[in-house]
């Protein structure tokens, strides 16, 4: 039996090597960053995988090249596979959502939907998909001045509006079909390897950067958002999300919120360059320069505790820990010696 995961981007990738870690057969599904067409041998997102579990990617993954809309493509790779479980991750971006709307309505919204209906015709034993903070507003907060899981959607654009989709299919395929089917509304995730989604529309790559650039010394970089706090998730707690989900109790088509670290970008600003001192990076107040169409969803205040109770998601990584992690891990690809880690965060990094 096999976990089929679509998306293997930047968090998919981390979410494959954690299944071939607890010893999962694992199938990928998807155009892996390339163009589709059956002649095509270029899938740049492999190529970040492979080197994150090792490089013998190949020898441990099955690679079926296909849409997320294509159901019975779906139906034939799940059977040939002996596939009785999905990881769907694969999704358009806020920018590149806002962008060309009918596009992501398309892969976020139909792509879900030919998941689910793929799921309940061949009665797999669990699906996990991808929602998001998105899918809430400042309006959304309640009187205790966190937003919950039972707090009223109101998506503030397109992206956000598929993931309400999503998440009504996915009650109404627990409904109709008892599929067994759980969301994970994520917020803004960061980490090494975050580089293989920047063109892909998100908008909000400030904080790579400063975890990039400023480790590897590439350029100058400016920090915008110096007067808010975010929710500061790093990528191997988000990617153990989506495994503990995978073995919780049979979902009932239920979005749960997850949580990271919730501090001051200027927290975050600071610790940089308490370990890179000379680093040329500036910190603003304001957006700065981003692109048209990024989000600020990630400032919301949220209270993830139902997930930690339901499903048993826990964060392991304080903010601090989770930069000083993405830093060596980038000074390590680039070639460079890893930054001394401080004495109270050795107990984090063991």
């Amino acid at each position: 039996m096999a976990v089929m995961v679509t998306g293997t981007g930047f968090i998919g990738s981390y979410v494959v090597r954690d299944l071939l870690e607890a010893g999962e057969q694992v199938v990928l599904y998807g155009y892996f960053g390339g163009s589709g067409e059956p002649a095509s041998l270029e899938l740049p997102d492999l190529q970040f995988l492979d080197s994150l579990i090792g490089g013998d990617l190949f020898d441990r993954v099955t690679p079926v090249v296909g849409d997320v809309t294509d159901l019975p493509g779906l139906l034939r790779a799940v059977q040939a596979h002996d596939v009785r479980s999905i990881v769907h991750l694969a999704s358009k971006m806020t920018t590149a959502t806002e962008a060309n709307p009918a596009s992501a309505v398309r892969i976020n919204a139909e792509g879900t939907a030919t998941i689910f209906e793929a799921g309940a015709q061949a009665a797999l034993d669990k699906i996990v998909f991808a929602s998001s903070i998105s899918v809430f507003s400042r309006k959304s907060i309640g009187s205790t001045g966190f937003i919950t899981d039972d707090s009223p959607c109101d998506p503030q654009d397109v992206y956000g509006a598929t993931k309400v989709l999503c998440e009504r299919l996915a009650k109404s395929y627990y409904e109709r079909h008892g599929l067994d089917v759980t969301g994970l509304r994520i917020s803004k995730v960061y980490g090494y390897g975050e580089h293989v989604k920047a063109g892909r529309g998100g908008g909000s790559y400030w904080l790579m950067r400063l975890l990039r650039d400023a480790a590897i010394g590439s350029e100058p970089t400016v920090v915008p958002f110096g007067d808010k706090s975010m929710d500061f998730h790093y990528v191997e707690d988000v990617s153990d999300s989506f495994v503990q989900a995978l073995r919780a109790p049979h979902g009932v088509g239920s979005s749960y919120l997850t949580h990271g670290d919730y501090r001051r970008i200027r927290d975050a600003y600071s610790f940089v360059k308490k370990l890179l001192p000379d680093a040329a990076v500036t910190l603003v107040e304001g957006q700065g320069d981003l692109r048209r169409g990024f989000s600020t969803a990630w400032e919301l205040p949220f209270d993830a505790s139902r997930a930690e109770s339901d499903l048993g998601i826990k964060n392991r990584f304080p903010m601090e820990a989770g930069v000083l992690k993405t830093i060596n891990s980038n000074r390590a690809n680039a070639g460079l010696p890893a930054i001394v880690v401080p004495d109270e965060l050795r107990a984090y990094l063991a």
